[in-house]
C-alpha cells in the first residue's frame, strides 16, 4: 500500500469513527483519484496508436510538405491528455509553430496534445516549410498519458526516423555572350546561338541579315531572297564542377559564408536544369559531404529528368564544409570523362590557384568554362580571361531568394 492510499484509508476511517462525513468524503475522493491514476498508468497506452505521415520526402526551397499526425484510442477508457513529442533535427520548420529545444542536445521537438474519447481517431494536419536547404530528420516520438489532474501516468517511445531533403530553387539562365556558346558535337533543335558550321537549310530573308548569309543560288531558284539557316551548338556532355569552399584557407574550415554557399547551390541547380532541358547529358562533381559514404559527390553526365532529380538531391544534401581540396575534383576529370566534355567550374573564390589545372584541362581537349559568383567575381573573371580561361560572372539579383534569373555576363 502506498503512502497516499494509506492516508486516504485513514481519512475514511477517521470520518467513520469521529462521525465526520466531510473527512470521510475527502478520503473517498483520494481513493478514487488514486484508483484512476493506477488505471490510467496500467491501461492508458494500451491500444493507443500514433502515426506520422509525411506526404513526400523531397521539396524545393520555399515549398511545403504536408505532415499528418494520426492518433487513435481503440479502447473504452477515455484519455484526459495524450502528449506526443517528436524529436527533430535543427532546421526543421513547421508553419505557425515555434519549436522548443529537446532534451537531446542540438535537436528540437514538435509537441502536440489531445483529449481522446473511447474509440476516437484524430488527425492533425501540419505543414513542414522548406525554409532552409538541407537534409532534415524527424526522429523518435515520445508518447505520454496523463490523468485528469495532468499528472504523467504512463510513457513510451516510438522509435523510427523519417527524413526529407530541401532542394535549392532553380531559375532560368540568361547567357549574355554569344561568343561563349561552346562548340558541341550534336545539333540542338533550338537555341539562342547559332554555329556557322552547322548548316541546316534556308529560311526567308529577314531585314538585317548580312549579305554573306544570303544563299544566292537558292535565291535565284526561288526568285525570292532566302538566307542560310544554322543549328545551335550543343555540348554532348557537361560536368558542373562545384567548389563548395567559400573562404580562402584550408578546405576543412567551418566558417563558410552561408549566402555564398546558397548562391552556388542555386546557380548549380539552375545550370543543370538548363543543360538537361536542352538535351545535354549533365553531371555534378563537388568535394562535399552529402550524407553518403563517399567523400566526393560525383554524378557522371547523364540525360533525362532522373539526372536532374539526382543533382538536385545532391545539392540539397550538400553541407557547408568541403571534404577535400577542390583540385582533387578537377584532377578526377581526365581519369573519368572523355575529351570534348564541357566543364563548368563554379566557384565563389579567387580562381588563381585553379588556373594551372584549368589550362591543363583545356590543353587535354576539355571545354573549360569558369563561372564566378560573389562581389569580386568581375575582377576575378578579368584575371582568368587574361590567363586564357573563358570566364563569366554569374549573378542572382537581388539575391538567391528572390532572383528571377541567373545572369551570365562576361
Amino acid at each position: 500500500m502506498s503512502a497516499a492510499t494509506f492516508v486516504a484509508v485513514a481519512l475514511v476511517a477517521a470520518g467513520v469513527l469521529l462521525g465526520a462525513p466531510g473527512l470521510g468524503l475527502v478520503g473517498v475522493l483520494a481513493l478514487l483519484i488514486g484508483a484512476m491514476g493506477r488505471v490510467t498508468a496500467r491501461l492508458g497506452l494500451r491500444n493507443v496508436s500514433f502515426e506520422r505521415l509525411l506526404a513526400r520526402d523531397r521539396m524545393v526551397w520555399g515549398d511545403e510538405i504536408p505532415l499528418d499526425l494520426v492518433v487513435r484510442n481503440a479502447k473504452l477508457l477515455p484519455l484526459a491528455l495524450l502528449v506526443a513529442e517528436s524529436v527533430v533535427s535543427e532546421g526543421v520548420s513547421v508553419r505557425g509553430r515555434v519549436l522548443d529545444a529537446a532534451e537531446r542536445p542540438g535537436w528540437f521537438a514538435i509537441r502536440d496534445a489531445w483529449t481522446l474519447a473511447w474509440y476516437e481517431r484524430v488527425v492533425r494536419h501540419l505543414r513542414l516549410e522548406g525554409a532552409h536547404r538541407g537534409r532534415f530528420v524527424l526522429g523518435p516520438t515520445r508518447l505520454t498519458v496523463a490523468d485528469v489532474f495532468g499528472r504523467d501516468a504512463a510513457r513510451t517511445t516510438i522509435e523510427g526516423e523519417q527524413a526529407y531533403v530541401v532542394r535549392p530553387r532553380t531559375v532560368p539562365v540568361r547567357d549574355r555572350g554569344a561568343a561563349r556558346a561552346p562548340l558541341g558535337r550534336r545539333r540542338a533543335p533550338a537555341g539562342i546561338f547559332e554555329e556557322p558550321t552547322l548548316f541546316a537549310g534556308v529560311r526567308p530573308y529577314r531585314a538585317g541579315d548580312p549579305p554573306r548569309r544570303i544563299h544566292w543560288r537558292a535565291t535565284a531558284r526561288s526568285n525570292e531572297p532566302v538566307s542560310r539557316r544554322y543549328d545551335a551548338p550543343r555540348a554532348r556532355e557537361a560536368l558542373i564542377a562545384l567548389d563548395v569552399q567559400t573562404v580562402e584557407g584550408p578546405y576543412w574550415r567551418r566558417d563558410a559564408v552561408e549566402e555564398r554557399l546558397e548562391d552556388l547551390a542555386v546557380a548549380a541547380a539552375s545550370l543543370a536544369r538548363t543543360l538537361l532541358r536542352d538535351g545535354v547529358a549533365t553531371g555534378l562533381a563537388a568535394a562535399a559531404y552529402t550524407g553518403r559514404r563517399e567523400r566526393v559527390a560525383w554524378l557522371p553526365p547523364r540525360a533525362g529528368p532522373e539526372r536532374l532529380a539526382a543533382i538536385a538531391d545532391a545539392l540539397g544534401r550538400m553541407g557547408p564544409t568541403a571534404s577535400a581540396p577542390f583540385n582533387h575534383v578537377l584532377g578526377r576529370v581526365p581519369r573519368t570523362l572523355p575529351p570534348g566534355t564541357t566543364v563548368h567550374v563554379l566557384t565563389a573564390r579567387d580562381p588563381g590557384p585553379l588556373l594551372g589545372t584549368l589550362r591543363r584541362l583545356g590543353a587535354g581537349g576539355y571545354d573549360v568554362r569558369l563561372v564566378l559568383v560573389g562581389s569580386d567575381a568581375a575582377a576575378a573573371a578579368t584575371r582568368a580571361s587574361a590567363a586564357g580561361i573563358a570566364a563569366v560572372v554569374a549573378s542572382l539579383d537581388p539575391d538567391w531568394r528572390t532572383a528571377s534569373s541567373l545572369e551570365l555576363v562576361g
